[in-house]
């Protein structure tokens, strides 16, 4: 996934960079991390090749503050990256390398890191679960351009549940099949 297109797509709303990061850590925070040093550095890059354009506003609360919006460019390069079709599903998430090498921990720090992976899903699936109460609460869509973005929101936000679901059921598996092969948690296994 490319923050470059997060934030093209974030940007047709014109939004100062504090606010950006707002808005990502509430709607992209269950699936995508990105600090405020990488937020920035995005917006210097991407304005750098024309794609968003910056301005500098009066803030209420104090200094003025710069607003960034995409340009005509950055909406083309949105829509070349959306027609391309789905992006791999293939992840760079350290969690899959964690499992390979988790043999290398006794028993005991295994089974913890394992649990803490369901409560991790499990903390996952509830905050989903608020978001789609949240969502579900709102007054209906009324414009065709509402429906639509209401429609394709509601589908990240159910591939989202999807997947925190598989993860949790996944996670709990594992820690039965653990427990199941290994015994009780600490009676087996050292570092190597």
């Amino acid at each position: 996934m490319s923050l470059d297109h997060i934030l093209l797509g974030a940007l047709e709303r014109p939004q100062s960079g504090y606010e950006l990061k707002a808005w990502f850590d509430e709607v992209f925070s269950f699936f995508w991390n990105a600090d405020q040093s990488q937020i920035y550095r995005t917006i210097g890059r991407l304005s750098e090749q024309g794609l968003i354009s910056g301005r500098a506003m009066a803030s209420a609360i104090g200094p003025e503050k710069r607003v960034y919006r995409t340009t005509a460019k950055g909406r083309a390069e949105l829509k070349r990256w959306l027609k391309a079709g789905p992006v791999s599903p293939a992840q760079r998430t350290a969690i899959y390398a964690q499992l390979i090498f988790l043999a290398r921990l006794p028993d005991a720090d295994a089974a913890q890191f394992l649990s803490a992976m369901k409560a991790q899903a499990d903390r996952m699936m509830e905050a989903l679960e608020r978001v789609t109460e949240s969502s579900a609460a709102e007054a209906p869509p009324v414009s065709a351009e509402e429906k639509r973005a209401a429609f394709f929101n509601n589908a990240s936000l159910a591939l989202g549940l999807a997947r925190a679901k598989a993860t949790r059921d996944f996670a709990a598996a594992l820690v039965d099949a653990h427990r199941e092969t290994f015994g009780t948690e600490g009676q087996h296994g050292h570092a190597a």
